[in-house]
């Protein structure tokens, strides 16, 4: 066990020795700054519709892959690509973000635009669904 646990931390000490270099030549009080003005937006793509079951029922809400792009007046857009858990997270700077959601499962360049304020130190979840007849 003592063994298990030697090995654990020197694996921890080379991970955090590797990533030190970019952020070493950052001040402190950068890295600080910029986390305190970030926030989170958390969410996820789902589909509802869909071919008839042999039941007669409608398939229910469900994740789908595809991608979520961010874009403010003040930075470069950043696309989050969403695997087939349809489940997402990305930090970001405060402020206001045209959101544009695309999926193998919907059709256009754009699904469902909106706008999305995000504020220093939160976490604002939203959710894009696909409507397929």
């Amino acid at each position: 066990m003592s063994r298990l646990l030697a090995v654990a931390g020197v694996a921890a000490i080379v991970l955090l020795s590797a990533c030190a270099p970019a952020v070493a030549h950052a001040p402190a009080a950068a890295v600080v700054h910029a986390a305190a003005v970030s926030g989170t937006v958390t969410g996820k793509l789902q589909m509802e519709g869909g071919p008839i079951s042999p039941g007669g029922q409608q398939p229910g809400k469900r994740p789908v892959p595809g991608t979520v792009r961010f874009t403010s007046a003040h930075q470069h857009p950043v696309t989050v690509r969403v695997g087939d858990s349809g489940a997402f997270s990305v930090q970001l700077p405060a402020g206001t973000y045209a959101v544009c959601s695309r999926s193998p499962a919907a059709q256009g360049p754009c699904a469902q635009a909106r706008r999305v304020t995000v504020r220093a130190r939160h976490t604002i979840k939203i959710a894009f669904t696909f409507i397929v007849p």
